[in-house]
């Protein structure tokens, strides 16, 4: 219950930050996602290595990896022509955020962010299959 209120405040924050609702959807291995012009956040209650994991096999199998930084959270990958970023974030020793942001001409493409996203969500529902979905 926490969680949810948690996130519905922070969703209304969002709300004046970028003018307009980010959709908030709870999902099974993900505690909770948003969405805004360019980006989608994941809070995921799964291991760092694991969620790691999961994020460089969707992002391999969508594109192109230009850049990867395990130190710090970081993927860098062309898909469909658009520039997208990974970034990973330890929350709590349980939760790790994932942000993931596309641009193609330097115009947002949230539809392939939300792709990524639920690829690396689904990903990690299914054990951290290395098969492409």
């Amino acid at each position: 219950m926490r969680k949810i209120l948690a996130a519905t405040l922070c969703a209304g924050m969002m709300t004046g930050l970028f003018g307009c609702a980010p959709m908030l959807i709870v999902t099974g291995a993900a505690a909770g996602y948003a969405i805004s012009r360019d980006s989608m956040v994941l809070t995921l209650e799964k291991p760092w290595m694991e969620v790691w994991q999961a994020a460089l096999e969707e992002a391999k199998s969508q594109g192109l990896i230009k850049k990867e930084d395990l130190n710090h959270g970081r993927i860098a990958a062309l898909v469909q022509d658009a520039d997208v970023a990974i970034t990973l974030k330890q929350l709590t020793p349980s939760a790790v955020r994932v942000t993931v942001r596309a641009r193609k001409h330097l115009l947002p493409k949230v539809d392939i962010a939300q792709q990524i996203g639920l690829g690396i969500s689904k990903r990690l529902e299914q054990g951290g299959s290395t098969q492409d979905l």
